[in-house]
């Protein structure tokens, strides 16, 4: 790779970095600030990335906007938390100038001096600020179109050991053109053929570097669990197709059939891969280098094809990943707040907020570790989208 080439690229990555996270991070955020603000806290600093920082943007009431170097997620600090060593010191300096009243009304308006059930609702807001973003974008997915294809090529792109494709002599990358003498135009086509004709004899006619092959077998009524009738897997690429788009009332149930179904999936997505119903390389753990290569890919498959839908697709996940994410019962995330508030709430007496922030710094710097070597396997194992 040429140097130009390779600059283009990394310039491609942070042009995703930036549409892909930074708004839906920045929006978690404003989440929590904005209904921290509601509840009576005050939030000293609404970051985007973690320290070191980089410079001030602007303030808002008592709210600093910052930018940091460290770019693996935001924070906004509230009143009472101490969230790394520099903005601790900074607030140390600032507490010492404060006169007994400014300390006193501070401490009212401190994070940890307010009710379980308002820290709760601030501690929910980001992770459903996220859930909210997919499901708009879900629906939004449906208002500026869906690409429908009417002409695909479909290709077999794996071939089961010991399976009826295989015994017949059918190989990966075999273009399907015929079942039993019917074209093969959409991959409907062909899972139709094959239920037709369980137990029953079924001609397929492939395309193999430029020659066809028709070749008999018959499909399987209780194949192999993930092989399939025939042991087969099935990809293509459209050769035509059209953007259809769908009124506001349809928009929007099938934007929330969508939504829901991927929260389900990604809830799920554990007890499935120890299931065995997912594959172990379906489920790796991708970071920010993978997600802006993937959003770069996205932004460039949109302004080729003229449509939002790949773009608005990856955002949904994203977000609705980070929200599902932030909820989960870990100190430093949102789920594990809550879990240190309810237990509060159980035990009626209030943790230590020195206990509670030296929890959460730990398993931040726990995070951030885990965060680094999986940028590392992005790296080295890099994700990238299918060609259209």
């Amino acid at each position: 790779m040429s140097i130009s080439a390779g600059l283009n690229q990394g310039l491609g990555y942070i042009l995703g970095f930036i549409v892909a996270l930074v708004p839906l991070i920045a929006l978690h955020e404003l989440g929590h600030m904005l209904v921290a603000k509601w509840a009576g806290v005050w939030v000293p600093e609404f970051g985007i990335g973690f320290p070191p920082r980089i410079l001030r943007l602007f303030k808002w009431q008592e709210t600093e906007f910052t930018l940091n170097w460290l770019p693996l997620g935001g924070f906004a600090r509230m009143e009472g938390e101490s969230f790394v060593d520099e903005q601790s010191s900074e607030a140390a300096d600032e507490e010492d100038k404060r006169t007994p009243e400014e300390k006193e009304e501070a401490r009212k308006h401190s994070l940890y001096t307010q009710p379980p059930g308002k820290r709760v609702l601030i501690y929910l807001a980001g992770p459903v600020t996220n859930l909210l973003i997919g499901w708009i974008l879900a629906i939004l997915l449906f208002l500026t179109g869906i690409p429908i294809a009417d002409e695909v090529r479909v290709v077999f792109s794996e071939i089961a050991p010991n399976s009826p494709a295989a015994a017949a002599g059918l190989q990966a990358g075999d273009t399907v053109l015929a079942m039993n003498g019917q074209d093969v135009v959409m991959f409907d086509d062909v899972t139709r053929s094959i239920q037709a004709h369980l137990e029953q004899p079924l001609t397929i006619t492939v395309e193999r570097e430029g020659e066809e092959h028709t070749v008999s077998l018959t499909p399987r009524e209780n194949p192999p669990p993930g092989e399939g009738a025939i042991g087969v897997m099935l990809s293509g690429e459209a050769l035509s197709s059209h953007i259809e788009l769908y009124p506001v009332p349809q928009a929007v149930w099938n934007g929330t059939q969508i939504f829901a179904a991927l929260v389900a999936q990604t809830v799920w997505m554990p007890v499935d891969l120890l299931r065995g119903l997912i594959p172990i390389q379906e489920a790796r753990p991708i970071g920010i280098v993978n997600i802006s290569r993937i959003a770069y890919q996205s932004i460039q498959q949109s302004a080729a094809t003229g449509t939002l839908f790949p773009i608005l697709n990856l955002l949904i996940v994203v977000s609705v990943g980070l929200g599902i994410f932030n909820l989960l019962p870990i100190p430093a995330l949102d789920g594990g707040r809550i879990l240190f508030t309810i237990i509060e709430k159980v035990r009626r007496g209030a943790l230590s907020p020195v206990l509670q922030e030296r929890a959460h710094m730990i398993t931040m710097l726990l995070l951030l570790a885990l965060f680094a070597a999986i940028t590392v396997l992005d790296v080295v194992f890099p994700v990238t989208l299918p060609v259209p």
